[in-house]
């Protein structure tokens, strides 16, 4: 029984590696079947123009910076409402300044701007400064405003504004 299927997978492997060659010489002769392939705008609609030029992304390569038509305000308005939808990715906006967590003298917050540490009183992450630490409350400085950031309201809720701040 082996002898039979012996040649037939002698002509399997010969075949694979036969293809494996191929493909790396594909691979060693390979050109960008893009590359004279740019994108125009006519007559209100987008579409695929061959140019036998060098493609944009080979002027970007050298420093120029690519000329791109303007986008016509019919279109721009499609991409506006498809953007705004969320419909293919959701808008990353940032996240609001917040306390998450006190551990004794350290309080771990969120700044404006995305960063997050573990900051002690004086000390100061993304422009906000930690001014006093409280059971469950921080109190911060951001843009010359004093803030107060809470874990929750309950015990060891007394402000730490100054008398007469704004709450």
């Amino acid at each position: 029984m082996l002898e039979r299927i012996n040649p037939v997978l002698r002509m399997v492997c010969v075949a694979l590696a036969a293809l494996i060659v191929y493909q790396l010489a594909r691979i060693v002769a390979h050109k960008d079947p893009l590359g004279s392939l740019t994108i125009t705008a006519a007559s209100g609609s987008p579409a695929l123009a061959y140019s036998g030029t060098k493609s944009t992304n080979a002027a970007a390569l050298r420093g120029a910076a690519p000329q791109q038509p303007p986008i016509p305000p019919v279109l721009q308005t499609r991409i506006d409402r498809i953007t705004q939808s969320e419909v293919l990715a959701a808008i990353v906006r940032p996240l609001p300044m917040a306390l998450l967590g006190i551990a004794g003298k350290d309080a771990f917050l969120r700044a404006p701007n995305g960063q997050t540490g573990l900051l002690k009183e004086g000390e100061e992450l993304g422009g906000v400064k930690v001014l006093k630490i409280g059971t469950n409350r921080v109190l911060v400085e951001h843009e010359q405003q004093k803030k107060e950031l809470m874990l929750f309201s309950g015990f060891g809720s007394e402000t730490l504004l100054p008398k007469g701040a704004p709450q």
